[in-house]
């Protein structure tokens, strides 16, 4: 069954077709992992304000697959900023694993902000630039960020595992995260209620946390996100539409 193309939220097409999404997708995304391109669109929340737009996709190109997230201001909060986010994942799956192959991290207006890593899997070492300064990483396991941790999430459902300690690349460094599963809910999107598994995402040295919506049935894309850090207003991305391309 093909899932139609829909873009508005504040029409009732918009609710159908996800429903279409979430229940009568193929079940092998869920059952055996098949990756399969998508695109999908967010609305960016923080204090009750929609103040942008964030798009997530996962696209392929020969043997490598690429998750790509970018972001943009709006309404009054484009008059405070022009910056718009940018990050790219690539990635090879070899026997079930995610190998991140590169990472690159920018944001429009902000040169500082310019960061990139190359992995060598058979050396075990990742090149950074970061901040304009470059540095050597070790990898002594599978690396995870924040768009291959989707794929994490749907591994874990498969496997029923609801904790896992994994390497996470922030700012540079190669650090030790946890992701575990903390809730099960139903959140409400267009007016209905979605059953939804809640993961959560900690990493060492940082006092942010993540919370992310997934509902089993299409684990690669998160319903919900909420980014938590004391002393600032929480975060949120709020699924809009999704294409299975």
């Amino acid at each position: 069954m093909k899932i139609k193309k829909h873009h508005n939220l504040n029409s009732s097409k918009w609710f159908i077709g996800l429903f279409l999404l979430i229940f009568n997708i193929t079940s092998s995304i869920a059952d055996e992992l098949t990756l399969q391109a998508f695109d999908a669109n967010y609305s960016l929340h923080i204090a009750g304000l929609n103040v942008g737009d964030s798009k997530l996709s996962l696209s392929q190109s020969g043997n490598l697959w690429r998750w790509q997230t970018s972001s943009e201001p709006r309404g009054v909060y484009s008059l405070l900023t022009n910056k718009k986010p940018y990050s790219e994942t690539r990635f090879l799956l070899d026997d079930g694993r995610h190998l991140i192959q590169n990472l690159l991290i920018s944001d429009e207006g902000d040169k500082n902000l310019y960061e990139t890593a190359h992995f060598n899997w058979q050396k075990k070492q990742a090149k950074v630039l970061c901040k304009k300064v470059t540095s050597t990483a070790s990898l002594s396991g599978d690396v995870y960020d924040y768009q291959s941790i989707n794929w994490l999430v749907a591994n874990m459902m498969k496997t029923a595992k609801k904790k896992l300690e994994v390497n996470f690349y922030v700012k540079g460094a190669i650090v030790k995260s946890v992701v575990k599963r903390i809730d099960d809910k139903n959140i409400e999107m267009a007016g209905q209620k979605i059953s939804a598994w809640v993961y959560e995402l900690t990493t060492a040295g940082s006092s942010s946390k993540l919370q992310y919506y997934f509902n089993p049935t299409t684990p690669l894309i998160p319903l919900k996100i909420e980014k938590f850090k004391p002393g600032k207003k929480t975060a949120i991305l709020l699924l809009k539409s999704a294409t299975w391309h």
